[in-house]
């Protein structure tokens, strides 16, 4: 049974209690450079992300910079970041659609940003809503795990959870409410070994009410 939409509101009051001051945790000082480092985070942390683009980004931060790159050069850039082959490859191809359909700026609506080399549903959220406060709800694994582990929707992929969440739940369609709902992913509801004894979700969690016993 679907949870009871006041448990939606108790969920997001904890969320600000746990996480008042939510921010994103990759580091970036443009545009460009977040939509670069969202793209380098897919299935790898946004700690090993920072670590690499801490070093890239002195040097090369501009869709100029990678436009003209080898993509063996930003290959042994990016090397330690899981899938490098294919994110080197849509990074630098990202880069020259900028420059020649964009005059170098990132589009600023979502579903336009999609259009770009290595660039999804849940970058293409993330980046806009981030950048421009767009009213876009992205859904990563936290995400996913979060809500449909409570019982908050019942879906069984991120597109559908993303749009039953945003249907059921638009008050909390915002960037604040994704970041709150990823770092408690991350750091409480683990998908190994969650802290639920000490969650204040626990009594209306459909996943708790399950495992309680084990």
């Amino acid at each position: 049974m679907a949870q009871k939409k006041e448990n939606i509101d108790k969920f997001f009051e904890y969320l600000a209690r746990l996480f008042p001051n939510a921010e994103c945790e990759l580091q970036f000082n443009s545009g460009f450079e977040l939509l670069v480092a969202v793209i380098l985070s897919a299935q790898c942390t946004d700690r090993q992300v920072n670590k690499v683009t801490d070093v890239l980004f002195k040097k090369f931060n501009k869709p100029e910079d990678f436009a003209k790159m080898k993509q063996e050069e930003l290959e042994k850039l990016i090397y330690s970041i899981g899938f490098y082959h294919n994110k080197a490859k849509n990074i630098i191809k990202m880069s020259n659609q900028l420059l020649a359909d964009y005059n170098g700026h990132l589009p600023t609506e979502a579903r336009e940003m999609e259009k770009l080399a290595g660039v999804g549903r849940k970058t293409a959220n993330v980046v806009s809503s981030v950048l421009y406060d767009a009213k876009e709800f992205a859904v990563d694994t936290h995400v996913f795990r979060v809500l449909n582990r409570i019982g908050f929707v019942k879906e069984n992929t991120p597109e559908k959870t993303e749009k039953a969440f945003v249907k059921k739940y638009p008050k909390y369609v915002n960037h604040q409410s994704h970041l709150r709902i990823v770092l408690f992913g991350r750091y409480y509801c683990m998908a190994r070994n969650p802290k639920c004894d000490g969650c204040e979700m626990k009594e209306v969690c459909k996943f708790y009410k399950e495992h309680k016993n084990e």
